[in-house]
């Protein structure tokens, strides 16, 4: 009788448990979670293929840093910063731009406002902006 005694027992702590850490919330908070990071790497994909385009087909301009924020994400130990630039193109008025960008750790004091990158721009899609890391501006 001691066996199924301690059955029924633990039978009991599995439902308390399950009051006291309902698992519906937990699943729908990951899947929220799981939504939003897809989210932003679809979107990231699209940055990076028009930036692709930029580089190969692009005009040199300038960039001015006017805001830098991270995201709090990181991929490959990088973190995601979302920027707005203000981009001048030669003989262009100034256009504002705003990129989310992952900066490797050597390049995130260049992220500081008022700081000016090398980027290559399609003047056809501003959003398609490659910022050239390595080439002081």
């Amino acid at each position: 009788m001691g066996f199924f005694k301690d059955i029924k027992k633990l039978s009991d702590q599995g439902k308390e448990f399950r009051k006291q850490n309902p698992v519906d919330q937990q699943i729908a908070n990951a899947q929220n979670s799981m939504a939003q990071a897809s989210a932003m790497m679809a979107d990231m994909a699209n940055q990076s293929a028009a930036a692709t385009a930029a580089m190969a087909n692009g005009v040199d301009a300038f960039a001015t840093v006017t805001s830098a924020t991270q995201t709090g994400a990181m991929i490959n130990f990088n973190p995601v910063v979302d920027l707005d630039l203000l981009v001048t193109m030669p003989g262009g008025a100034p256009l504002p731009v705003r990129k989310q960008e992952t900066v490797m750790q050597m390049y995130l004091s260049r992220c500081q406002p008022g700081s000016r990158l090398a980027v290559k721009i399609d003047p056809a899609n501003p959003a398609g902006l490659w910022i050239d890391w390595a080439r002081p501006a």
